[in-house]
């Protein structure tokens, strides 16, 4: 990339025109205006004079109501980062534009113009004021393949009548922060194409759909910070699903059927309400490898409650919880490599290099072990297998580890 060409003052109703055509492309690749003077509205005539010049346009602070893209016009990237008063925008037709981001602005609903918008690839509207749509909205745009309606004030996504046959390219879907609490997520089976879903940071009490929805290429679900306690995904038909983050809510326990989801690698599940931690749910699970359970300030132990084999899993966290036990019965876990028992209650040092051989480290570090205690471990602290903190007096090594 070229370097930017800054002008203190662009004035469109004088000599604009000329100064940015003796912009010398070969040694900028960008114009910065910090102040820009304009003979009518900052969009509508002005985007299409200046896309003789260039092919994206910034504008840090829009104050009108409406933005205005005119039939024909050649911009590919239009964003607008502070855009308060924006109540609509307009969108010509036969216009090249491929990515479209507002952020802070009074815009309640999916422009009805955006239709127009064919070439579209992103769209961002973030920190606005959407409370409600439906993916309806996006039928026309068939080569949109990011969505961020973030930080809104959404409650309701509205029923689609979308059929499979005229299912949305959307591969990213982001919705966090907003307001949602029930989502019938039948409401999304359009988006066939779908590989990340984030709602995270909603207030969502309850997940489900009335019918089976199928997203073939879906890879990451983020749910974490809302309220959820429960969680039957047995109406997503989901094969490709690894990373699933449930942290933050008020689980009690690991959701049932995840065994629907055999590509699973990644599952989030800290922060919840565990008073103790039952593996079992996670059999069926052959490419499992990283879970975490910490920051459960309840959870009092680590078990299962009936044989579960985990053979991809190689990395476990349960950091920050009140863990006093780990019962290793029933747990077949032959590449765990880590796990880490941080800062919980353990009075003793569980023997689990005994019952998981391939474990190369594990972590207690925080816990309230005696000197008795870490003195007979000394052979794995030395070795490394055993964490106990970084090394203090014999006095005060009732707290971390002895020297």
């Amino acid at each position: 990339m070229g370097r930017t060409c800054s002008l203190p003052v662009l004035n469109m109703l004088t000599d604009g025109l000329v100064v940015l055509r003796n912009v010398p492309v070969e040694d900028y690749s960008s114009v910065r205006v910090e102040l820009l003077r304009l003979p009518e509205f900052p969009s509508g005539t002005f985007l299409q004079r200046v896309a003789q010049f260039v092919n994206r346009v910034e504008m840090y602070v829009f104050q009108e109501q409406t933005f205005n893209i005119m039939p024909d016009n050649t911009l590919q990237d239009v964003s607008l980062f502070k855009a308060k008063a924006l109540r609509q925008v307009l969108f010509g037709t036969n216009i090249q534009l491929k990515i479209f981001t507002v952020f802070d602005c009074s815009l309640d609903r999916i422009p009805t113009t955006l239709s127009n918008a064919q070439e579209l690839k992103e769209l961002v509207m973030e920190s606005c004021i959407v409370k409600g749509f439906s993916f309806d909205a996006f039928a026309s745009n068939s080569k949109l393949l990011a969505l961020d309606l973030s930080r809104n004030q959404i409650t309701q996504i509205f029923p689609s009548t979308l059929t499979e046959r005229s299912s949305l390219a959307i591969e990213t879907l982001n919705l966090a922060s907003n307001q949602l609490e029930n989502v019938d997520m039948t409401a999304f089976a359009p988006l066939t194409a779908l590989r990340m879903l984030s709602l995270e940071y909603n207030n969502l009490l309850r997940l489900a759909a009335e019918r089976t929805v199928t997203w073939p290429l879906l890879e990451v679900i983020d749910l974490h910070a809302n309220q959820l306690q429960t969680l039957d995904l047995q109406w997503l038909v989901a094969p490709n699903l690894q990373r699933l983050w449930l942290d933050e809510n008020r689980f009690q326990s690991i959701p049932p059927r995840l065994r629907r989801f055999p590509r699973l690698q990644m599952l989030g599940m800290g922060m919840n309400n565990f008073s103790g931690i039952d593996l079992a749910p996670l059999n069926g699970l052959p490419n499992l490898t990283t879970v975490d359970f910490s920051y459960n300030s309840n959870a009092r132990f680590i078990r299962t409650s009936r044989p579960v084999q985990l053979p991809s899993i190689s990395y476990m966290t349960a950091e920050r919880c009140a863990l006093q036990r780990f019962n290793t019965t029933g747990i077949d876990m032959p590449v765990i490599g880590y796990i880490g028992l941080g800062w919980n209650n353990f009075s003793t040092i569980p023997p689990l290099r005994k019952a998981l051989p391939s474990l190369e480290t594990y972590s207690l570090e925080g816990n309230p072990l005696s000197c008795a205690t870490i003195k007979n471990q000394l052979d794995p602290i030395l070795a490394g297998f055993l964490i106990l903190g970084p090394p203090q007096s014999e006095r005060s090594c009732r707290f971390g580890s002895y020297k």
